[in-house]
């Protein structure tokens, strides 16, 4: 099943400072990048593989393919028929997991150290000797279809896609990633294979190995298996969207159990601007973290016209969305929309209080601390990285999150946070 990292949490991940002088890096002569991270404190070693291969990088007659091609990727190779994949994998006891979003595709396993080079080997072959069968690809556009279906019954999901068309527009950061219900039933074979084999080209990929591993040892399997991908540039990204120019209002039906819903959304900064997004990821912690934050305790437990609230800010290549969304009681979404604006307005002039900044500093290195204590988290943040930036941006979270100050988190709020160039999505009607 395929998995998209979109949506309503805080991206937060990072490697450990102390342990940045372990990482061995290569490149192969066709461009792969290659990762190795010993731990010999864990017992696990994970496998990853990030590509430039997002939805962003699809052309309008690919639209839909990068997240088809994560469902179809595992399906079998020459060597390894339907199931035997998975079956090598899973004796094991591991399993092969995909994701997919705009910018990346990624592809990982975490096993036992001792079972790293089977691993090495199902997950090489998988990527590069996908078999494209017919009934394969009958099969997932099935399931594909079933999961759009899934996620348009999710007040969340019809939310999160409303304030991106509206905030992006055509831009490919506006669509959604696993296609339309059109989309995926013009895809095939032939489509899918033209994606991987204009975007699954050495510059565009990283293969990273976490875990209780030897880095020389383990680069050398890599680079026996990974030589193979073809040589190439990646994909070039789109250019920047330009966002609305004035405030945006879009309305829509309550959710099915008739609840009421709001999101309330901003073009935020993109990697090619580190400092803005240290600070914003600051900034929305501020907004609201788990039962706190000045958004949540003005919404839900002063005014108390609003059951929950949540904020969303992925780091991209691109411009990426600030997000904000919040289950109003019924007949208070209006009320609610002022609320938000209104602290968002206090805080464009005035800042944060130095006891919140604080609270949302401990609550994001905290997250990052569970998001990094094992093998595979690890490998996440590293990846994740190389893909949109480079892997240092990842060794330096820790010391970025805590350089940022109240007059950063100001400044990326009065940058980016403008009431006049807002989205609002209502589902109240």
């Amino acid at each position: 099943a395929a998995a998209i990292l979109a949506g309503m949490a805080l991206f937060v991940a990072a490697f450990l400072p102390a342990d940045a002088a372990k990482i061995v890096t290569r490149t192969l002569p066709n461009g792969v990048t290659l990762i190795a991270a010993p731990d010999p404190a864990l017992r696990l070693a994970s496998l990853d593989v990030w590509v430039r291969a997002g939805a962003a990088l699809e052309k309008p007659e690919e639209a839909g393919a990068a997240h088809f091609l994560e469902h179809v990727i595992f399906k079998g190779t020459p060597t390894r028929p339907a199931g035997k994949l998975d079956q090598e994998i899973e004796s094991m006891g591991a399993t092969l997991n995909a994701q997919t979003s705009r910018d990346w595709a990624h592809f990982y396993t975490t096993v036992a150290a001792e079972y790293l080079d089977t691993a090495i080997d199902v997950l090489s072959d998988a990527l590069l000797n996908p078999a494209f069968k017919d009934n394969d690809v009958e099969r997932e556009r099935r399931v594909i279809q079933l999961e759009i279906a899934s996620r348009r019954a999710e007040p969340m999901q019809v939310l999160d896609e409303a304030m991106a068309e509206a905030l992006f527009g055509g831009h490919p950061y506006g669509r959604p990633v696993y296609g339309t219900v059109e989309q995926v039933k013009a895809m095939n074979a032939a489509k899918l294979r033209a994606f991987r084999d204009r975007c699954y080209t050495g510059a565009a990929m990283t293969v990273i190995v976490t875990g209780n591993v030897d880095p020389e040892d383990v680069l050398k399997k890599l680079a026996a298996r990974f030589d193979r991908v073809p040589r190439g540039e990646a994909a070039a990204w789109p250019d920047a969207a330009a966002g609305p120019k004035s405030r945006t209002t879009v309305d829509l039906p309550r959710a099915g159990d008739g609840s009421e819903w709001l999101g309330i959304c901003f073009l935020g900064p993109s990697i090619a601007d580190p400092a803005d997004v240290w600070a914003t990821d600051m900034l929305v912690s501020c907004l609201v973290r788990r039962g706190a934050g000045i958004v949540h305790d003005r919404l839900v437990t002063r005014d108390k016209i609003a059951l929950a609230a949540d904020t969303s800010f992925l780091t991209q290549r691109l411009p990426s969305l600030i997000g904000l969304a919040v289950t109003p009681l019924s007949g208070k979404t209006d009320g609610c929309a002022s609320a938000v604006l209104e602290e968002i307005g206090r805080i464009r002039t005035g800042g944060v209080p130095e006891a919140e900044l604080e609270q949302a500093r401990r609550f994001v290195l905290g997250t990052y601390a569970f998001d990094v204590e094992t093998a595979s988290g690890q490998a996440s943040s590293l990846g994740f990285y190389s893909v949109i930036s480079s892997v240092q941006d990842s060794v330096n979270y820790i010391a970025s999150v805590r350089a940022v100050t109240a007059a950063d988190v100001k400044r990326v709020a009065g940058k980016y946070l403008d009431p006049d160039r807002a989205v609002i999505v209502r589902m109240s009607k």
